[in-house]
């Protein structure tokens, strides 16, 4: 089953898919005396802007849109924002972006223009330099060491069951 097309990438998904019913599960039975992001999720005027977040990461987002979104002044917004997650609004849409780029880059194999383009960068040398700031080294890093990694593991065509006889050992006999 596991030679199936897209298997891995379901599974990356159903896991992905599992982690935020958890998470989720968790947030609506309290989450103790969870700060951060938690918090954010559970008040539901910020949880709101963290939604609209993701689902527009690459909208150019200022501080009066988020505000409104929450429904507050730009002031009354920030400081929120800023108390519950520990981050201002800019660095969290950046950080959002740049998780999201190495995933897109790492695992989906996006080229990077198309990764730069979708999350609101207007040229993929401004977003690899972002994604430089934030993960420390540029984004055709990341797609050359997936490359390494994927090289090095065999093809699932490449594997021998130990038992079955080589095709050059049985020519002749």
């Amino acid at each position: 089953m596991s030679e199936r097309a897209g298997f891995a990438a379901i599974l990356a998904r159903l896991a992905d898919v599992m982690a935020a019913f958890i998470v989720r599960g968790w947030v609506e039975c309290g989450c103790g005396d969870a700060t951060g992001w938690i918090e954010a999720l559970r008040d539901p005027r910020l949880g709101r802007v963290i939604a609209a977040l993701h689902r527009e990461p690459g909208r150019n987002w200022t501080v009066a849109e988020l505000a409104a979104e929450m429904g507050s002044s730009r002031s009354v917004f920030a400081e929120r924002f800023l108390a519950v997650t520990g981050m201002t609004p800019h660095r969290y849409v950046t950080e959002l972006r740049m998780h999201l780029a190495a995933q897109w880059i790492g695992r989906e194999r996006q080229p990077i223009e198309t990764v730069a383009y979708r999350l609101g960068y207007g040229s993929p040398a401004a977003f690899s330099r972002a994604f430089k700031r934030i993960h420390g080294y540029p984004p055709g890093a990341l797609r050359q060491q997936h490359k390494e990694s994927t090289r090095a593991a065999p093809a699932p065509s490449d594997v021998r069951n130990p038992h079955e006889r080589s095709p050059v050992a049985t020519q002749g006999h």
